[in-house]
Protein backbone atom coordinates (compact mmCIF):
# COMPACT_ATOMS: atom_id res chain seq x y z
CA UNK A 1 0.00 0.00 0.00
CA UNK A 2 2.82 2.41 0.88
CA UNK A 3 4.58 1.68 -2.43
CA UNK A 4 1.37 2.27 -4.38
CA UNK A 5 0.88 5.64 -2.66
CA UNK A 6 4.48 6.64 -3.38
CA UNK A 7 4.20 5.70 -7.04
CA UNK A 8 0.89 7.54 -7.35
CA UNK A 9 2.70 10.67 -6.14
CA UNK A 10 5.51 9.74 -8.55
CA UNK A 11 3.12 10.00 -11.49
CA UNK A 12 2.72 13.73 -10.86
CA UNK A 13 6.06 13.92 -12.68
CA UNK A 14 4.06 13.47 -15.89
CA UNK A 15 3.28 17.17 -15.56
CA UNK A 16 6.87 17.98 -16.54
CA UNK A 17 6.81 16.45 -20.04
CA UNK A 18 3.29 17.86 -20.48
CA UNK A 19 4.55 21.39 -19.77
CA UNK A 20 7.54 20.89 -22.11
CA UNK A 21 5.28 19.72 -24.95
CA UNK A 22 2.58 22.34 -24.47
CA UNK A 23 4.50 25.42 -23.35
CA UNK A 24 8.18 24.84 -24.14
CA UNK A 25 11.44 24.39 -22.27
CA UNK A 26 11.49 27.83 -20.62
CA UNK A 27 8.08 27.34 -19.04
CA UNK A 28 9.09 23.88 -17.85
CA UNK A 29 12.24 25.24 -16.20
CA UNK A 30 10.20 27.87 -14.36
CA UNK A 31 7.56 25.34 -13.30
CA UNK A 32 10.04 22.80 -11.94
CA UNK A 33 12.24 25.47 -10.32
CA UNK A 34 9.20 26.76 -8.42
CA UNK A 35 8.35 23.22 -7.34
CA UNK A 36 11.94 22.72 -6.14
CA UNK A 37 11.78 25.92 -4.07
CA UNK A 38 8.63 24.62 -2.37
CA UNK A 39 10.31 21.25 -1.82
CA UNK A 40 13.28 22.93 -0.12
CA UNK A 41 10.94 24.65 2.33
CA UNK A 42 9.02 21.43 2.96
CA UNK A 43 12.17 19.43 3.60
CA UNK A 44 13.53 22.05 5.99
CA UNK A 45 10.25 21.96 7.91
CA UNK A 46 10.03 18.14 7.84
CA UNK A 47 13.60 17.52 8.95
CA UNK A 48 13.17 19.99 11.81
CA UNK A 49 10.05 18.11 12.94
CA UNK A 50 7.58 20.89 12.13
CA UNK A 51 5.56 18.95 9.55
CA UNK A 52 4.93 15.34 8.59
CA UNK A 53 4.60 14.24 5.00
CA UNK A 54 2.79 11.13 3.69
CA UNK A 55 4.57 8.24 1.99
CA UNK A 56 8.02 9.01 3.42
CA UNK A 57 10.02 5.83 4.02
CA UNK A 58 11.49 5.03 7.42
CA UNK A 59 15.09 5.44 6.21
CA UNK A 60 14.21 8.94 4.96
CA UNK A 61 13.12 10.14 8.41
CA UNK A 62 16.42 11.91 9.08
CA UNK A 63 17.64 12.47 5.51
CA UNK A 64 16.41 14.21 2.40
CA UNK A 65 13.39 12.35 0.99
CA UNK A 66 13.14 10.86 -2.46
CA UNK A 67 10.59 13.36 -3.78
CA UNK A 68 13.16 16.15 -3.42
CA UNK A 69 15.63 14.26 -5.63
CA UNK A 70 12.77 13.60 -8.05
CA UNK A 71 12.16 17.32 -8.51
CA UNK A 72 15.88 18.11 -8.60
CA UNK A 73 16.38 15.40 -11.24
CA UNK A 74 13.50 16.84 -13.26
CA UNK A 75 15.01 20.34 -13.18
CA UNK A 76 18.47 19.16 -14.24
CA UNK A 77 16.94 17.01 -16.98
CA UNK A 78 14.97 19.91 -18.44
CA UNK A 79 18.01 22.19 -18.24
CA UNK A 80 20.63 19.81 -19.67
CA UNK A 81 18.84 17.97 -22.46
CA UNK A 82 16.92 18.84 -25.61
CA UNK A 83 13.12 18.88 -25.18
CA UNK A 84 12.47 15.50 -26.92
CA UNK A 85 15.11 13.77 -24.81
CA UNK A 86 13.97 15.49 -21.61
CA UNK A 87 10.40 14.35 -22.29
CA UNK A 88 11.52 10.74 -22.84
CA UNK A 89 13.78 10.74 -19.77
CA UNK A 90 11.06 12.13 -17.52
CA UNK A 91 8.53 9.62 -18.82
CA UNK A 92 10.99 6.82 -18.10
CA UNK A 93 11.39 8.14 -14.56
CA UNK A 94 7.67 8.61 -13.92
CA UNK A 95 6.43 5.38 -15.52
CA UNK A 96 9.47 3.09 -15.58
CA UNK A 97 10.36 3.66 -11.95
CA UNK A 98 6.70 3.37 -10.97
CA UNK A 99 6.53 -0.01 -12.72
CA UNK A 100 9.72 -1.09 -10.95
CA UNK A 101 8.28 -0.17 -7.57
CA UNK A 102 4.97 -1.91 -8.17
CA UNK A 103 6.59 -5.10 -9.49
CA UNK A 104 9.17 -4.95 -6.71
CA UNK A 105 6.44 -4.76 -4.08
CA UNK A 106 5.50 -8.38 -4.89
CA UNK A 107 8.97 -9.72 -5.77
CA UNK A 108 11.29 -10.53 -2.87
CA UNK A 109 14.74 -8.95 -2.75
CA UNK A 110 13.82 -5.79 -4.63
CA UNK A 111 14.67 -3.21 -1.95
CA UNK A 112 18.37 -3.15 -2.82
CA UNK A 113 18.98 0.47 -1.86
CA UNK A 114 17.46 -0.05 1.57
CA UNK A 115 19.70 -3.10 2.06
CA UNK A 116 22.83 -1.14 1.13
CA UNK A 117 21.92 1.81 3.35
CA UNK A 118 21.47 -0.70 6.16
CA UNK A 119 25.01 -1.94 5.70
CA UNK A 120 24.38 -4.82 3.29
CA UNK A 121 26.50 -5.65 0.26
CA UNK A 122 26.08 -4.47 -3.30
CA UNK A 123 23.10 -6.09 -5.03
CA UNK A 124 20.99 -5.82 -8.18
CA UNK A 125 17.22 -6.00 -8.38
CA UNK A 126 15.67 -9.38 -9.32
CA UNK A 127 15.31 -10.29 -13.00
CA UNK A 128 11.49 -9.89 -13.12
CA UNK A 129 11.82 -6.31 -11.86
CA UNK A 130 14.63 -5.49 -14.30
CA UNK A 131 12.75 -7.03 -17.24
CA UNK A 132 9.51 -5.27 -16.36
CA UNK A 133 11.23 -1.92 -15.95
CA UNK A 134 13.02 -2.28 -19.29
CA UNK A 135 9.81 -3.25 -21.09
CA UNK A 136 7.95 -0.24 -19.71
CA UNK A 137 10.84 2.11 -20.52
CA UNK A 138 10.95 0.78 -24.10
CA UNK A 139 7.22 1.38 -24.49
CA UNK A 140 7.62 4.84 -22.98
CA UNK A 141 10.49 5.63 -25.36
CA UNK A 142 8.37 4.63 -28.33
CA UNK A 143 5.48 6.76 -27.05
CA UNK A 144 7.87 9.70 -26.62
CA UNK A 145 8.99 9.32 -30.23
CA UNK A 146 5.34 9.54 -31.34
CA UNK A 147 4.87 12.66 -29.22
CA UNK A 148 8.01 14.15 -30.76
CA UNK A 149 6.56 13.61 -34.25
CA UNK A 150 3.45 15.56 -33.22
CA UNK A 151 4.88 18.39 -31.14
CA UNK A 152 8.46 18.97 -32.30
CA UNK A 153 9.07 21.39 -35.21
CA UNK A 154 12.06 19.26 -36.24
CA UNK A 155 11.32 15.65 -35.24
CA UNK A 156 13.80 12.85 -35.62
CA UNK A 157 15.87 12.91 -32.42
CA UNK A 158 14.17 9.93 -30.79
CA UNK A 159 15.07 7.18 -33.24
CA UNK A 160 14.73 3.55 -32.15
CA UNK A 161 18.42 3.30 -31.27
CA UNK A 162 18.17 6.48 -29.18
CA UNK A 163 15.20 5.52 -27.05
CA UNK A 164 16.48 1.94 -26.65
CA UNK A 165 19.73 3.39 -25.25
CA UNK A 166 17.68 5.57 -22.91
CA UNK A 167 15.56 2.64 -21.76
CA UNK A 168 18.67 0.54 -21.06
CA UNK A 169 20.30 3.36 -19.08
CA UNK A 170 17.12 4.06 -17.09
CA UNK A 171 16.76 0.37 -16.26
CA UNK A 172 20.40 0.16 -15.18
CA UNK A 173 20.04 3.22 -12.93
CA UNK A 174 16.95 1.71 -11.34
CA UNK A 175 18.34 -1.82 -10.94
CA UNK A 176 21.90 -1.14 -9.78
CA UNK A 177 22.47 1.23 -6.83
CA UNK A 178 25.10 3.80 -7.78
CA UNK A 179 27.43 5.18 -5.13
CA UNK A 180 29.22 8.49 -4.76
CA UNK A 181 31.68 8.76 -1.89
CA UNK A 182 30.03 5.73 -0.24
CA UNK A 183 26.58 7.31 -0.43
CA UNK A 184 23.85 5.70 -2.51
CA UNK A 185 22.59 8.04 -5.22
CA UNK A 186 18.80 8.30 -5.23
CA UNK A 187 17.43 6.74 -8.42
CA UNK A 188 15.02 9.65 -8.82
CA UNK A 189 18.15 11.60 -9.71
CA UNK A 190 20.16 8.96 -11.55
CA UNK A 191 17.38 7.58 -13.79
CA UNK A 192 16.58 10.74 -15.80
CA UNK A 193 20.19 11.96 -15.90
CA UNK A 194 21.64 8.63 -17.06
CA UNK A 195 18.87 7.97 -19.57
CA UNK A 196 19.07 11.52 -20.89
CA UNK A 197 22.86 11.28 -21.22
CA UNK A 198 22.62 7.92 -23.00
CA UNK A 199 20.04 9.26 -25.45
CA UNK A 200 22.08 12.39 -26.10
CA UNK A 201 25.18 10.33 -26.88
CA UNK A 202 23.23 7.87 -29.02
CA UNK A 203 21.71 10.75 -31.02
CA UNK A 204 25.23 11.97 -31.86
CA UNK A 205 26.33 8.62 -33.30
Amino acid sequence: MMEAKRKAIHLTGLLVPAVILLFGKGAAVGFVAAALAVAVLLELARLSGKVRLPAVRDHEAERVAGYFYYILGALLTVLFFSPPIAVAAMLMLALGDAASGIIGSVVRGSAVRTVIMGGGGRRIKPVPVVAGTFAVCLAVGYAASLLEAIFSPEPGVLSVSVFVAGAAAATFADAVPLNLRRRVIDDNLSIPLLSGSAMTLAALL
